[in-house]
């Protein structure tokens, strides 16, 4: 009788704790395609091309410095056999520090632009986790992930909340 006592206090001790973690377990999920929410926001575009206006005059120059080393190379290939050997030297010295100028001005401008896209970026990021947030307590959902960092999930129990997301993100 004891023995029987035990047994069955222990089956619906189990049965209890079993309940008790799927229960703890059953909760509302989310997940956001974070790759496509930043491909449709209109606030991506807007950054492409205040970056670009930004910093065209200095593309400008960099470009023009390209065009003017390609011209001397291939002003180089056409007329090396006529060319003197001082006239060679002179000529190669020249687009040497034509490229030696570009790689000066390049890297920073690079660099820079870097820096102010990191900083947008950032801002827009904000403005897309805030907006995640929002719509995870609208919508009572207990947990939110990224989709590129969840290796698995049935999308019959998780509810993909990127449309809604990038809705709400092009509206701010």
């Amino acid at each position: 009788m004891n023995k029987l006592f035990k047994t069955t206090a222990v089956t619906v001790m189990a049965a209890l704790m079993m309940g008790t973690s799927a229960s703890a377990l059953a909760h509302k999920v989310g997940i956001v395609d974070m790759q496509q929410v930043y491909k449709q926001i209109p606030q991506m575009a807007k950054i492409e091309q205040q970056l670009q206006t930004e910093f065209a005059e200095r593309r400008q120059e960099l470009e023009k410095i390209q065009g003017d080393i390609r011209f001397e190379a291939e002003k180089f290939k056409r007329e090396s056999a006529t060319m003197s050997d001082e006239q060679k030297v002179a000529l190669r010295e020249k687009i040497q520090g034509m490229q030696k100028t570009l790689t000066e001005k390049g890297r920073p401008l690079e660099q820079e632009i870097k820096v102010r896209q990191n900083q947008e970026l950032a801002k827009v990021q904000e403005v897309i986790i805030s907006t995640i947030q929002n719509v995870a307590k609208k919508g009572k959902f207990d947990e939110v992930r990224v989709k590129d960092t969840t290796i698995y999930f049935n999308p019959d129990k998780v509810t993909d909340l990127s449309s809604k997301i990038v809705d709400a993100v092009s509206k701010k």
